[in-house]
C-alpha cells in the first residue's frame, strides 16, 4: 500500500533544501521517499491521529535498512494525517 504525500513546498535555507509535506498513511507501516539525497532532520506534527504510538526515522525504511533521503513511518492507523517538515540535501 501506498501513502498520500504532497509537497505543500520547496524552499532552501542556507546550503540546506526544505520540504514541507502532508503523508496521509493508509497502512500501519510505510516508506516516503523525499527525493534528498540525504536527511539531516526531521520535524512533524499530527493533524489528526487514531494512535498514540508513531514513529518516524529519517534515512531509513521500516524494515531496518538504511536507505538515504528516505522517512520510514510505523505505528501510525489508515487515514491519520501528519505534516512533515525535512532538511537535507
Amino acid at each position: 500500500m501506498a501513502y498520500t504525500v504532497s509537497i505543500d513546498k520547496r524552499s532552501v535555507h542556507g546550503d540546506e533544501r526544505v520540504l514541507h509535506l502532508s503523508v496521509t498513511p493508509d497502512a500501519a507501516t510505510g516508506n516516503v521517499n523525499t527525493g534528498l539525497q540525504n536527511i539531516y532532520g526531521v520535524a512533524w506534527a499530527a493533524a489528526s491521529a487514531a494512535s498514540s504510538s508513531q514513529h518516524i526515522r529519517k534515512n531509513v525504511l521500516t524494515a531496518g535498512t538504511a536507505a538515504a533521503g528516505w522517512i520510514g513511518i510505523s505505528g501510525v492507523a489508515s487515514g491519520d494525517e501528519y505534516a512533515i517538515t525535512v532538511w537535507g540535501k
